[in-house]
């Protein structure tokens, strides 16, 4: 059995997750970074797309401030996609 949920996380979300993926543009990724991180549970995994190669450096930095390191990278046509999970 699952749960999904639509919209900003932050809004609308309480508990803790398996899974939470984001597939949108590298500022909305940084900002919700940290929550992502609080709301997974132990071994899930944040699964982040839609960003752009050039912003990678930003995106990295603000998922290491966050706790989450980065398990996978994909890139396709200069876009990429960060399978993450909690250090903690």
């Amino acid at each position: 059995a699952y749960t999904m949920l639509s919209g900003d996380l932050t809004d609308c979300v309480t508990g803790r997750f398996d899974l939470i993926t984001a597939n949108i543009v590298a500022d909305v990724i940084i900002r919700l970074c940290r929550k992502a991180a609080e709301y997974l549970n132990p071994g899930g995994r944040f699964i982040a797309s839609g960003i752009i190669e050039s912003r990678e450096p930003e995106v990295l930095t603000a998922l290491a401030g966050a706790g989450l390191s980065v398990t996978t990278r994909k890139e396709r046509e200069g876009w990429l996609c960060f399978s993450c999970s909690r250090l903690s």
